[in-house]
């Protein structure tokens, strides 16, 4: 399933497909958190996460539960969680594996002062 976060700290269920977000917003970075609800690391890098989304509100951030989404999950090659994914209109442009909240704070930064 695929949970946009919206800018008011919670998180909404998308009714529509990943596609469908793309149409929507082709030319926006659109930021995939691949996560399991079982996934410590993925629990421990969540109010990061949820902190980035309410900051940065030129992106959007979405969080995809690998099991309950396998379809995005082969499409991006997820192997890990939690994986973000950065893509515009539908093609990724950058990858993090694990509990990097560093490298995750710098990633978005530099996609943020790059739009």
């Amino acid at each position: 399933m695929l949970k946009r976060c919206n800018f008011k700290n919670q998180v909404k269920y998308f009714q529509s497909d990943f596609e469908q977000l793309i149409r929507q917003h082709p030319e926006k970075i659109i930021i995939l958190d691949f996560y399991a609800t079982w996934c410590g690391p993925c629990k421990a890098i969540a109010p990061l996460y949820k902190e980035l989304a309410t900051t940065h509100k030129g992106i959007i951030f979405c969080k995809v539960d690998v099991d309950e989404a396998e379809d995005l999950c082969s499409k991006y090659d997820v192997k890990m969680m939690p994986t973000f994914i950065f893509t515009k209109n539908g093609d990724a442009i950058e990858a993090l594996e694990g509990c990097v909240e560093d490298e995750l704070r710098q990633k978005v930064l530099e996609h943020v002062s790059a739009q």
